[in-house]
């Protein structure tokens, strides 16, 4: 392979591996040694010996005089993080990971590392899965961890990203001397949650992570004593530290999950909620608690008092409201406990949850026969996708997901795909299944999805087959893109064989065939009418006594310090301002008047600012008493008639909050104010529901633009 060679001959070192050390005198060598064994040539060993015992030290020096590594010795511990900068600072390779000591990297992991970030070099680090071992290496049961693919949205509300993956060298020093820490990007000042640290400071700053299926190492799980094990009330500071570091702001309502995380993440994109995989049993100041699939044997390993057991710091059990919604398969996992378990949870459901919800009239009426009465509220997607024409050539998609494989049957839809030949199936969900059914010429494995509105695009339907179900997610991404769906249980506008037969699922399947000529836009009408955004926020606000807009009221008076800019962005948005000329400006989305002295010393005479919020207005006129007349309350859209005509309309970061719907109005009312338009931006966009790239070129006259590291700078003609 003309690859490998040039791979082999490569003179550079391509990966250092800095490795902090202390007291793993026992473990060391295996992990080293995972290293060394890599296929890839241009591997460099840096081990940091943080002051450990004598006896590690021991080992180190043994390591040294008999394998190609370097080893650091500090006298005395000084942290891990000062270790892996030390052995930053004097690393040579393209790329830099920070393994710890009691790692192993799995063989062949290194290249692919290697070969991925030199390919795709707009990303500054990668990213995959990974396991817990034991002390032998050998995996422990249910432990290997998939993430998904880059979202600096849910890096912001959930530290899902190991420390130990691979960076571009010049990435790590570039944020670093962004981040003002000269000494590395590591921060000696942070004392847990590190790796969030780190990966925050690059993603926060403008940085792009490339995320890889697969596992890559394993490690042996946090231990009693360590900052990661720890629950004490001090977690609650541990995290207001990284949050206050990186200005994210203390989001009071909390999506969780015990088993239906792909549901929970979506949610929490669309309420701007925390996110966790599985609520934390430590402190916490949330007011809300939404839980997402309540998976009772799962709920009971953790703790038989879920919710009890989170915390507040002040309170102890915790006031926030708890609400549990089921989603199908935890139903059914009701259905299979014994009548002594199913009354603990009856009583758990009754007492201490507020509010209880499921997805579709018949998972209500089980519940119902359970003893359990539920609301119903479908859960709907975070993205409703546009309606594609159907693909050229016919094509079945079928979920296969990672976990209880078995339970969505696999064998059946095998058959499925063997009866009809000339039918192309895709199936997704499952990465392990990569490689199979290489024999049945019409089956395709596709893994985890990347971009689902892309998939969805190359399909013309979806078949769901589980032996229980509630309104699964997937399907209804499909069916809102026109596509059909043949399901195990009652959709609305979806073909339906509740009792699984083959002959019928494959005469469904011929039938959607001889049928789907078109997109299917009557039911994607009617669910995208079903599960209106809107509609379902409002929902949960009511349930959970959650209001948004009190919420970030009552932000206002800390604002100031959570949109502070950084001086090369003041820099630049003067520079930018000076060409205009401007005189007289009105500022929309002004918050607390942060901008104000800013525009005053750039010469402006005639000043306006607006904003949604009365809080942050009356903030401004505390700020600046002199001039309280300057700062109003109004929405974009609705300024009233009386804003005279400005030179220059200016808006840091403020459309981006305006609904899709709402937009044309204000573009119009921008466009009656002012000659120009400074517009700044950010460049990553997510899917929550008040963050909106509305492609502001379709809309404005750019005529002059300047990228800054996670923001835009866009000067506009109004005339």
């Amino acid at each position: 392979m003309e690859k490998e060679k040039v791979l082999m001959e490569a003179q550079e070192t391509t990966i250092s591996f800095v490795m902090p050390c202390f007291n793993d005198g026992t473990s060391i060598e295996k992990a080293v040694n995972s290293l060394l064994d890599q296929d890839l040539p241009g591997i460099e060993v840096i081990v940091v010996n943080d002051g450990s015992d004598s006896d590690t030290k021991k080992v180190l020096d043994m390591l040294a005089e008999t394998k190609p590594i370097k080893v650091i010795h500090f006298e005395q511990n000084k942290g891990a993080c000062v270790a892996r900068n030390e052995g930053a600072k004097i690393a040579k390779g393209k790329y830099l990971s920070f393994l710890p000591a009691d790692a192993i990297l799995y063989p062949g992991m290194a290249r692919i590392w290697y070969e991925h970030l030199e390919e795709f070099k707009e990303y500054d680090f990668l990213y995959g899965g990974y396991r817990f071992i034991d002390e032998h290496g050998e995996p422990l049961p249910n432990s290997d961890y998939f993430f998904q693919s880059f979202e600096p949205y849910l890096l912001e509300v959930n530290n899902y990203i190991d420390g130990s993956f691979p960076i571009r060298r010049e990435s790590f020093w570039k944020y670093a001397k962004i981040m003002n820490q000269p000494d590395g990007l590591w921060d000696a000042t942070v004392k847990s949650l590190q790796d969030w640290d780190l990966w925050l400071s690059v993603v926060k700053n403008g940085g792009k992570g490339l995320y890889v299926q697969d596992i890559f190492f394993g490690t042996t799980p946090p231990h009693p004593g360590g900052l990661s094990f720890d629950s004490s009330q001090n977690w609650v500071d541990r995290i207001n530290y990284i949050k206050k570091k990186h200005n994210i702001p203390d989001r009071k309502l909390c999506v969780a999950s015990l088993g239906a995380g792909f549901h929970a993440k979506r949610i929490a994109y669309i309420l701007n909620a925390d996110f966790k995989e599985m609520p934390s049993f430590k402190p916490h100041t949330y007011e809300a608690i939404y839980c997402i699939g309540f998976y009772p044997e799962f709920a009971a390993q953790q703790d038989q008092m879920f919710f009890n057991n989170l915390y507040n710091q002040a309170e102890g059990r915790t006031a926030a409201k708890k609400v549990v919604h089921f989603v199908g398969t935890d139903v059914w996992q009701l259905y299979n406990l014994s009548i002594r378990s199913l009354k603990v949870w009856q009583n758990y459901l009754k007492n201490a949850v507020d509010v209880v919800l499921c997805e579709s009239d018949f998972i209500q009426a089980e519940l119902n026969e359970l003893g359990i009465h539920a609301e119903i509220v479908p859960i709907p997607p975070a993205k409703l996708y546009e309606l594609k024409p159907l693909p050229k050539d016919f094509t079945i998609a079928i979920y296969q997901p990672l976990i209880n494989a078995q339970f969505y049957r696999p064998a059946e839809m095998r058959e499925i795909a063997k009866v009809v030949p000339q039918v192309k199936f895709k199936f997704f969900g499952n990465p392990n299944e990569k490689g199979q059914d290489k024999e049945i010429a019409n089956i395709e494995h596709c893994g985890f999805i990347d971009n689902m509105e892309t998939f969805i695009d190359e399909c013309s339907a979806i078949i769901r087959f589980p032996m229980h179900d509630g309104l699964p997610i997937s399907v209804l991404e499909f069916i809102l893109a026109g596509r059909y769906a043949l399901a195990s249980v009652p959709i609305r506008h979806a073909l339906c064989l509740p009792e699984f037969n083959l002959e019928q699922a494959v005469a469904g399947v011929v039938q959607m065939m001889a049928n789907a000529k078109e997109p299917n836009t009557v039911a994607s009408d009617y669910w995208r009418k079903e599960l209106d955004h809107d509609k379902y926020k409002k929902t949960i606000y009511d349930f959970t006594g959650y209001n948004p807009k009190e919420y970030w009221e009552n932000r206002a008076l800390s604002w100031t310090q959570q949109a502070a800019q950084m001086p090369i962005e003041i820099e630049e948005v003067k520079k930018m301002f000076e060409k205009t000329g401007a005189k007289s400006v009105l500022d929309i989305g002004c918050g607390d008047g942060r901008w104000y002295p800013h525009l005053k010393e750039w010469g402006v005479e005639k000043y306006e600012g607006r904003d949604i919020s009365e809080n942050l207005i009356k903030a401004a006129q505390l700020r600046f008493p002199h001039e309280k007349d300057s700062f109003h309350a109004t929405k974009v859209e609705d300024m009233p008639s009386v804003v005279d005509k400005v030179d220059l309309v200016f808006s840091y970061t403020c459309l981006e909050h305006i609904t899709e719907e709402e937009f044309p109005k204000a573009v119009e009312a921008i466009k009656g104010r002012g000659k120009k338009l400074l517009l700044i931006e950010p460049t990553n966009f997510t899917s929550r529901y008040y963050c909106h790239n509305h492609d502001y070129e379709k809309h404005f006259k750019v005529i002059e633009k300047v990228k800054l590291a996670d923001k835009e700078i866009m000067l506009c003609d109004l005339a």
